[in-house]
């Protein structure tokens, strides 16, 4: 009785461990795919990404005892590959932005010089 109670309690703390490292995992996929494809993705797909960080933060702060050493050091990598798409995509979004009032800017003062009017 004793063995399956030792048993038992060694396999729920080895599914923690495992759902911690998938959790791991599966943030590194989304990150390495918006490292591939950032010029291709969507809204939806930069807040599904946003939102996974900021749970695996939270899990991390909430059960901080479940995870190794090395696997909050891999968190930090994560989060530090995170940001640097994000500012990234934020700067081009930003240039995209510029360039688009740049061209209502030179169109309106087209229009306002146009000698045309009646």
């Amino acid at each position: 009785m004793r063995q399956t109670i030792l048993l038992l309690g060694f396999l729920i703390g080895l599914s923690g461990c495992n759902n911690v490292q998938s959790r791991l995992d599966s943030a590194e996929k989304e990150i390495e795919h918006a490292e591939q494809n950032k010029k291709e993705m969507s809204e939806k797909d930069w807040s599904t990404l946003e939102k996974t960080m900021k749970e695996l933060e939270m899990d991390l702060d909430q059960n901080r005892e479940k995870y190794t050493d090395e696997q909050v050091k891999e968190i930090g990598k994560l989060q530090g590959r995170y940001f640097k798409i994000a500012v990234k995509k934020r700067w081009n979004d930003f240039q995209e932005s510029a360039k688009d009032l740049g061209n209502q800017m030179e169109g309106f003062m087209e229009g306002f010089k146009d000698d045309n009017d009646k």
